[in-house]
């Protein structure tokens, strides 16, 4: 954990250093088993920026129970870029300084940044569905060129759960189906996108071995993982959207959802049996 933690640090304080502008609030948005809460930034709410009302373990994207992403030195980020230059919010950074207040049900981040303006809707759409709604308008007075969007988090639901901050992490699809997923002992939660399918290139991406630095955009979208790639480390999983060219007024839409699953509760209950039967050999072999 030391490791993990200094490695963390450096990251965030460099990230703090560049970016600037601390998170001061945050939404919760909850059906009582889902819990996801938003800083201003548009990121999950983590303790590195809100140590008193965000302590760690506390949710910040949580799921029956356990939390996912605030522990450790927590990493959640998006990177908004364009030919006017790049964007990252992460580590209790908001650059630009994006505002997140309550619409109902949904928390809404709204912000502007080189001739692009910025809305993105959270709301939990399911039991076990958080999704997200981003539009990206162009409003410089000219087409804008590059603009691409990424969006990702560090998985560390093994912490709560017994185990460090490893996750299986999986890319399940690309393009239109781009997914990828992180599970630890049956707890799982996957990225995934929910554009249309001919909209844009998109890319599911693993930063394998790399849990806590935002992910270039451009670097996910070249990187030709295949469905299928897999590892086992403490990384980053995330989405990336090249949107192209926007005419000015334009506005280019694109969606994703975080989908978590838990063990059934005959496999749960199997995997607890086989943790039983594993710690009554252990103690024999003490005895022996």
């Amino acid at each position: 954990m030391m490791k993990q933690f200094l490695g963390k640090t450096f990251v965030a304080a460099a990230a703090a250093l560049v970016l600037g502008g601390a998170q001061a609030s945050t939404v919760t948005i909850s059906n009582g088993t889902l819990t996801a809460r938003i800083n201003d930034a548009g990121t999950f709410a983590e303790y590195f920026s809100d140590y008193s009302g965000s302590p760690a373990g506390s949710p910040g994207l949580s799921y029956g129970g356990v939390e996912y992403m605030n522990w450790g030195t927590p990493s959640s980020w998006y990177w908004l870029q364009s030919g006017a230059g790049d964007s990252i919010a992460n580590l209790g950074s908001n650059p630009l300084g994006a505002t997140t207040y309550p619409a109902g049900a949904k928390a809404e981040t709204t912000l502007a940044f080189g001739g692009l303006t910025f809305m993105q809707t959270a709301t939990i759409s399911a039991a076990n569905i958080l999704s997200v709604m981003v539009s990206v308008t162009n409003t410089s007075g000219r087409d804008m060129s590059d603009v691409r969007w990424g969006v990702g988090f560090d998985p560390d639901q093994g912490i709560p759960l017994g185990g460090g901050y490893e996750t299986t992490n999986t890319i399940l699809g690309q393009g239109a189906g781009a997914a990828v997923s992180a599970a630890y002992g049956g707890h799982s939660v996957t990225l995934r996108n929910t554009t249309g399918a001919s909209a844009y290139s998109i890319a599911a991406f693993i930063n394998a071995g790399d849990c806590c630095s935002p992910v270039d955009p451009t670097t996910a979208l070249g990187a030709g993982q295949l469905a299928g790639f897999s590892s086992f480390s403490d990384s980053s999983i995330s989405l990336a959207y090249n949107l192209g060219t926007l005419a000015h007024g334009q506005t280019a839409t694109l969606g994703y959802e975080y989908v978590f699953a838990v063990p059934e509760p005959e496999t749960y209950g199997m995997l607890l049996a086989g943790l039983g039967l594993i710690g009554a050999i252990a103690r024999r072999r003490l005895r022996a």
